[in-house]
């Protein structure tokens, strides 16, 4: 999850809904946009990673931790 303008906007026009539904990620905190997110989406486009195809990578922190 990632801390989004539209997230804040969610947060302030229903802040019940917001603590029912938004849930810390495990890595403590929610991904930056642009630092989290966006990193990644550069690094996969360079030419370090022309041999990989086909995969998906999640960017989560942690939120699809199984026991």
């Amino acid at each position: 999850m990632a801390w989004t303008a539209q997230l804040e906007q969610f947060k302030n026009a229903y802040p019940e809904a917001y603590e029912k539904n938004v849930h810390m990620p495990p890595a403590g905190k929610l991904g930056d946009v642009e630092k989290d997110i966006g990193r990644v989406c550069v690094q996969i486009s360079t030419e370090d990673f022309k041999y990989m195809n086909g995969e998906t990578i999640t960017l989560e922190g942690g939120m699809g931790l199984r026991p």
